[in-house]
């Protein structure tokens, strides 16, 4: 049954409705207030679109309702423009439905004409508008119908024509042409339009008229003299709430937009020059005649400096059309923006008259609203009209029917220039990609396949409705456009431009196959960059960054391309080559033309990307993968598991999230099967997972994995007492008796780990050495301990045995590359020898052999290694240990191990060099590595939960992939590139042409075992973390507040303490109740008697002949790459290591080590003084004190602690030298352990097939009683376990009406609980409370549902009884309040004599005065005064006017002046 959720805060839009049932379009009588009055509505700047959502998601969640409803938080969204801007877009439909109709018919009509451009916050608001209208049934069935109706009947002439738009709708343009003297045709004149819309087609008819009804000029001199025109300032523009047609034409403000806007009227232009003037342009013998002087009452009227600037750039004289002929160059024919009545710039009235100009482009062919430079316009159009695809080009026939739709800019350094310099036009193209799928040259591609309607035309018939337009696009060698077409269904009437993204998904899979790029609503960015973005691993500042240096480089070279090729001919010129050219003598200006700046609009107009896009562009990337990474998770298999929990990556996803760990489940061969967020470290938070993965085996029919190695958590809980205050000290409370081993092996040690209860109940869960051993180092004071390294070495030593054959083999191979001594490092022992964790008994011994070495050692400053609670650390692991936690698993064969192959040591050839490489399959190492690695694929310290999700979905998934690589499988066969669903895509084709896939190994089932990873995994207990994709923007503070305001989710965090080492904690961590706690009680030993320990004060050493024959301690094959020699720098010798130390050096750095002998932090006190000294001692040249390190201090500290003869000492005194050396050779001779038998696992499957379904299997009689038998004892063997988990629960309040806990998950079901909290009430439910107490009157279900109670009248006088509870609370704490706070104590400053407030008032005795002639201000203290003269006869405190008339002001004023010198 299906869980319904309830929001007690949920709104609806409440639409005004009439009569008969049908919307009203009418304002409501606060909009027409709001409309009407200009000074109620909102100048404020326009807020960006993600904190508007924020504003949103907040205004929902604090009313109770439903954020994860799109609907509602888009009703909560706030108009950034128009007249309403500040009211919500539920307000908007709830007070003026007409207004949203007529801002989603002009988007319509804007997209349409190719003229929407959405830029800008406020553009951002109306696109969410409009998908919040639309999804509302009312307003489509509104819009239909409104659609539907008939044209309304056509006026009969032009002067009948209604407005249609602002105050004077009703009006005709007749009457607003009779009535211009009130201002308002000439406010329609000045405004700058769009073609075709309302107010333009008004512009034009008042531009006519005016033109019909001004005089002729009276003389010759008079038609090309121009009347000025005063410039327009900012107060004489209207605002944008004043008209809606200005408000409609300023939202669709765009910077192309201005080359198609009207001009003053004037003369036509003598030049012969190709026009691009808009559907309302005048003809050229409407042009030709000259227009008569402007009546004085429209003179005045100033004129948009618009109309006077230069739209296009003037050709300069040395300036060169984009040409192939030799010849010298022409005047440049620029297209023309004049409208209707335009007139070109007052010098070219004087010229003498030309031919008439060409007829002007229609809207199809129109570049100039191109969004790129005028050269690259032109020369985009020059190679589509030789392509043949530029409307009314002529057709081209294509040799061999081959066809490039990349087009690349000619080489401008082989353009050969008559006289003049070269023009930088040449160096500031860029290449384009034609799309046109819906010409000719794609006819191949379609092969009869209709393209499909973007509206969804059931009969789309789709054509070519103009050239379109260029889109930029950025790519990792620099920028290109995109040469989009226009396109139009003739069946719905409908115009779109083919790089639409919401088009292009539409396409077959071969379409998208070409574009080089992927495109968004706005911008659009190369398929390389995403593929170089996915492959580096860069944060997406990095990579933007990368490609901002990429563009700029491209374009100082390309400037210095130009000044080369400019030089070149100078030189030529010159003679510099042999023979001078003429060309510099014909050249009227040897001025080059500016190159001009990066972003120049006329020039190499560059563009910029920002990290936010590519984070929007690396979601929308990981949503198009999210089903093949997960697919390919699920597909990984393994025979043994390595988890482990980590908090380095949970700390980079925001804190809203309410994730706490990392938990990673590795096979054998490093493999990741399975990686989840945890929000709760406990068992029960993992048993969905292991759910998951028993499914994953069970639907592949793969056998399941039988032993895994764990950070926690590897046997059944126990208790360990706290040791005594010097417990620790006495060496019997480390020894290991008979009666421990038998008291930690006995008892209930069923394993309560979730792989065991929820995927194989025979696995055989082991502790992971590396955090075994992490443990015991963490109890060491300090990592700076002269004796740390060689404790870690010993305990390392203890716990793994060698296998001595392949240690002998591996001196052999040291011997034969002619290595001495023949001591294999740690790193080649690791590598080349298989090693086992010894069985309990053996190595309980060899670890106790190890403590009782240093468990009293000290350093020089009698500081002892080991802290005082390492004897419980010991105790702890020591469980462990006994249990067999550590020791490896007995398998048939051996211990696991993965064979690598074989190694040429040092690179030397020959079979005595060969060793084999082992990799051991136990323990959890491997991780560390994996969460080095995770931790780089999140890139940034803090980063939004849909980002965190990508990069690390993205890197597990790369991880599995190079994994697979590494193994080298025979006969296996991997691409080399990882992109999954492109392999998914190659192996569909190819399963289709060729009828096997390319890439087996990564071949995709369609098996989904609906587990989850990462943020998407759903802990039992936890709410899930909400993912918004919509959302990417990554920036810290924004995304922090955006997050933890928009959750709406209480996270539930475990209320037991996660303890860091949780495997044998101090309180019970039993995660199932039939694990009774065994208690492992050690005995207490009272205070020691004080340990004496003898001391030598002689420095002398015993010869080596009175020593035992005992072999030394191994000596390391090859040095490490410490450097001790000298460096260099500004030539003066730094001397570094203590070896190199001069006398002056070590005796001062010997005198600062006795002066701060016993301080905690003694090196650092140490560098500090010394540094000091080296720098006021560096203007000595002969000065002998030289640079040093702390790091080379502390050597030097361990050196002389070497060099001392005391028990702290190791290696050096005679006795002690001794036992380490017979300690180590029991290590590592004295085992039982000679050999290491091993298992050699197989590779692990990746994606196999379905299991096939087994044939039936007759049963008897028997093995039906046995069936039966065994289902009755797991169900008794559960229900006991539940009942022994709810009476070890931990303690939770229970409910004083039904006696169940108050959890809603803890009850038996008798009553149903609910915490319910709306505003300022908080309720708790109680089924059978409610139900006692109303059942006298209607209530008859004792467990009904908080849901159906809600929806009773009872509920209200539930919560009003709660909240008439929850204000008496509140004046009882008021209450107590006040009583405390009614003693006064003092405020402000305070007397330092007397205590008293120092401020002058009727509550102070102070006197804030002064003494005359004495500067300063004097505050008189009675108390203080009269206990300075006591002594002197003053008898009580006295005011200050009585001071001024007795005898000790006269001495108070001369303390006074003796106290202000001080």
């Amino acid at each position: 049954m299906k869980k319904t959720v309830f929001f007690p805060g949920k709104v609806k839009v409440s639409f005004r409705k009439g009569p008969s049932g049908h919307l009203r379009r009418d304002p409501s009588e606060e909009a027409k207030r709001i409309k009407d009055n200009p000074s109620l509505q909102d100048k404020s700047t326009p807020q960006r679109e993600d904190l508007v959502k924020l504003n949103a998601r907040s205004v929902v969640l604090n009313r109770g309702g439903d954020v994860s409803d799109k609907q509602e938080v888009l009703g909560e969204y706030i108009l950034q423009f128009g007249k309403y801007k500040g009211k919500s877009f539920k307000w908007l439909l709830e007070n003026d439905v007409s207004y949203a109709l007529y801002l989603s018919d002009k988007v319509e009509e804007e997209e349409q004409a190719g003229q929407f451009h959405p830029e800008g916050p406020c553009k951002d608001s109306l696109i969410s508008f409009l998908e919040y209208s639309r999804s509302f049934k009312e307003i489509e069935d509104l819009k239909q119908y409104l659609s539907q109706r008939p044209d309304p009947v056509a006026v009969l002439t032009e002067d009948d024509t209604t407005v249609g738009f602002g105050s004077r709708t009703q009006d005709t343009w007749r009457k607003i042409w009779d009535t211009r003297a009130d201002g308002y045709a000439s406010f329609i004149m000045r405004q700058k339009c769009v073609p075709g819309s309302k107010m333009y087609n008004l512009q034009q008819y008042l531009l006519k008229q005016l033109t019909k009804t001004t005089p002729p000029s009276p003389s010759p001199s008079a038609s090309t003299a121009r009347s000025p025109v005063p410039s327009t300032t900012a107060s004489d523009q209207p605002v944008m709430e004043e008209d809606e047609e200005l408000e409609r034409m300023m939202l669709s403000l765009s910077p192309t937009k201005y080359l198609s806007l009207p001009q003053p009227p004037s003369t036509p232009a003598p030049v012969c020059r190709p026009s691009s003037r808009g559907e309302g342009s005048v003809p050229p013998q409407a042009a030709q005649s000259a227009p008569a002087p402007m009546p004085s009452a429209l003179t005045e009227t100033p004129v948009p400096s618009y109309w006077n600037k230069k739209i296009l750039p003037q050709p300069s004289p040395t300036s060169h059309a984009v040409s192939s002929s030799p010849s010298p160059p022409a005047p440049v024919s620029r297209p023309s923006s004049r409208g209707e009545g335009s007139v070109p710039p007052p010098a070219a009235q004087s010229a003498p008259t030309g031919p008439a100009s060409m007829e002007a482009p229609s809207y199809m062919q129109d570049i100039s609203h191109w969004n790129c430079s005028l050269h690259q316009r032109i020369w985009m159009k020059t190679e589509m009209e030789s392509m043949g695809l530029w409307p009314g080009s002529h057709p081209v026939r294509h040799l061999m029917n081959m066809v490039s739709l990349w087009r690349y800019p000619p080489q401008p350094e082989l353009i050969e220039t008559s006289m003049g310099l070269p023009s930088p036009k040449y160096f500031q193209l860029h290449p384009f990609f034609i799309w046109k799928p819906e010409h000719s040259i794609s006819e191949r591609l379609r092969n009869n396949y209709i393209l499909p309607c973007l509206y969804s035309c059931p009969n789309p018939h789709v054509v070519s409705s103009g050239v379109g337009r260029p889109r930029v696009i950025l790519g990792t060698t620099g920028q290109y456009y995109i040469l989009a077409s226009r396109l139009c269904c003739k069946a719905c009437k409908k115009y779109w431009f083919a790089d639409k993204p919401q088009w292009v998904d539409m396409l077959p899979q071969r379409f998208r196959n070409i574009l080089p790029a992927f495109l968004t609503h706005k911008k659009a960015i190369c398929k390389l960059v995403m593929d170089e973005l996915r492959r580096s691993g860069n944060s997406p500042n990095d990579m933007a960054n990368q490609l901002s240096e990429v563009l700029h480089l491209k374009f100082e070279r390309a400037h210095l391309a130009y000044l080369l090729i400019v030089q070149n001919v100078r030189d030529a010129e010159a003679g510099l080559y042999g023979q001078k050219t003429i060309t510099g003598a014909l050249r009227k200006d040897d001025t080059p033309a500016p190159f001009g700046g990066y972003e120049d609009t006329d020039g190499w107009h560059g563009v910029s990307v920002s990290a936010h896009y590519l984070v929007e562009c690396l979601l929308q990337e990981y949503q198009r993968q999210e089903t093949a990474l997960t697919q390919l998770l699920q597909g990984t298999f393994g025979q043994v598991f390595r988890s482990d929990h980590t908090r380095k990556v949970a700390r980079k996803v925001t804190l809203s999230s309410g994730t706490m760990s990392s938990y990673a489940v590795m096979n054998e061969n490093w493999m990741i099967l399975s990686w989840v967020m945890l929000q709760s470290e406990s068992e029960q938070s993992l048993t969905s997972m292991y759910c998951g993965m028993a499914n994953r085996y069970s639907a592949a029919g793969i056998p399941k994995a039988k032993y895994q190695w764990v950070d926690r958590d590897c046997c059944a809980a126990f208790r360990v007492m706290d040791p005594g205050p010097y417990e620790h000290q006495q060496w019997e409370a480390w020894r290991t008796t008979d009666a421990i081993v038998a008291e930690v092996t006995s008892g209930n040690l069923k394993n309560l780990h979730a792989a065991c209860q929820k995927y194989n109940e025979d696995m055989v869960v082991k502790l992971d050495l590396f955090h075994c051993m992490r443990r015991f180092t963490r109890e060491c004071v300090s990592e700076h301990h002269p004796l740390y390294s060689s404790f870690c070495q010993f305990l390392s030593s203890a716990f793994s045995v060698v296998d001595q054959s392949d240690l002998e083999k591996l001196k052999n191979a040291y011997k034969f590359c002619g290595i001495e001594p023949a001591n294999p490092t740690k790193q080649h022992i690791r590598a080349h020898c298989r090693t086992k964790v010894p069985h309990p008994q053996e190595l309980v011994q060899r670890v106790e052999e190890v403590l009782h070495h240093f468990h009293l050692a000290k350093d020089p400053n009698n500081i002892f290694l080991f802290k005082p609670s390492m004897l419980k650390l010991w105790w702890i692991q020591r469980i462990h240990i006994l249990r067999g936690c550590l020791s490896d698993p007995e398998v048939e064969e051996g211990i696991l191990y993965r064979h690598g192959g074989t190694l040429q040591l040092n690179h030397v050839k020959g079979e005595g060099a060969a060793v084999p490489i082992w990799i051991p399959v136990r323990g959890t190492s491997q991780q560390e590595g994996f969460h080095f690695h995770q931790a780089h694929w999140v890139t940034g310290n803090r980063v939004s939960p849909e980002l965190f999700q990508a990069q690390g979905m993205t890197g597990v998934a790369r991880w599995n992939y190079q994994r697979l690589v590494d193994l080298k499988q025979p006969g296996l066969v991997l691409p080399g590139v990882f992109d999954p669903v492109l392999m998914m895509e190659l192996n569909r084709a190819s399963i289709k042409v060729t009828g096997q896939p390319k890439y087996p190994a990564l071949h995709i089932s369609s098996r989904d075992t609906g587990e989850r990873f990462g943020l998407q995994y759903v802990e039992p207990g936890c709410r899930p973390v909400p993912l918004d994709f919509d959302k990417h923007k990554s920036r810290k503070t924004d995304l922090e507040m955006q997050e933890e305001s928009s959750s709406g989710i209480e996270f539930s965090f475990p209320s037991q303490k996660c303890l860091e080492d949780s495997s044998s904690a101090e309180t019970l961590l039993a995660a199932d109740p039939e694990a009774n706690p065994q208690a492992v009680i050690f005995h207490c030993f009272s205070t020691p008697s004080a340990v004496t320990v003898k001391e030598h004060t002689s420095e002398e050493f015993l010869l080596d002949a009175e020593l035992p024959s005992t072999p030394p301690l191994p000596i390391a094959a090859s040095p490490c790459a410490a450097r001790t020699g000298p460096i260099k720098t500004g030539g003066r010798v730094f001397v570094l290591d203590h070896n190199r130390w001069t006398d002056p050096m070590r005796n001062v750095i010997d005198g600062l080590l006795a002066k701060h002998h016993g301080s905690k932090d003694l090196l650092t006190k140490v560098d500090a003084e010394y540094a000091a000294m080296v720098q006021s001692a560096c203007t000595d040249p002969n000065s002998l004190l030289h640079s040093t390190t702390k790091q080379h201090i502390s050597r030097y500290i361990k050196h002389l602690a070497k060099k001392k003869n005391t028990n702290a000492s190791l290696n050096t005194s005679p006795e002690k030298l001794l036992e380490t050396q017979h300690l180590w050779q029991r290590l590592h001779s004295g085992s039982e352990t000679i050999s290491v038998p091993v298992t050699v696992l197989p590779p692990a499957p990746v994606n196999p097939p379905a299991k096939s379904v087994p044939e039936a299997v007759s049963l008897d009689q028997a093995a039906l009683e046995k069936m039966v038998k065994d289902i009755i004892e797991k169900q008794q063997a559960v229900q006991q376990q539940q009942q022994q988990h709810m009476l070890q629960k931990k303690h939770t309040r229970s409910c004083l009406a039904c006696g169940q806990p108050k959890s809603r998950y803890m009850g038996d079901g008798t009553s149903i609980h609910f915490f319910y909290q709306g505003g300022d009430v908080k309720y708790f439910y109680c089924s059978k409370k409610v139900f006692d107490k109303y059942s006298a009157e209607v209530l008859t279900n004792p467990r009904m549902p908080f849901e159906d109670f809600a929806e009773t009248p009872f509920f209200q006088r539930e919560l009003e009884a709660s909240k008439q509870r929850g204000a008496d609370m509140k004046r009882v704490i008021e209450e107590r309040s006040k009583r405390k706070s009614l003693v006064e104590h003092p405020t402000g400053r305070l007397c330092r004599f007397c205590h008293l407030p120092l401020k002058q008032g009727p509550n102070s005795p102070h006197i804030h005065t002064g003494f005359p002639g004495v500067t300063g201000k004097y505050i008189y203290c009675p108390a203080k005064v009269f206990s300075l003269y006591q002594a002197q006869g003053m008898s009580a405190e006295i005011s200050w006017r009585d001071f001024q008339q007795s005898p000790f002001y006269e001495a108070e004023k001369q303390r006074w002046i003796e106290e202000k010198k001080k």
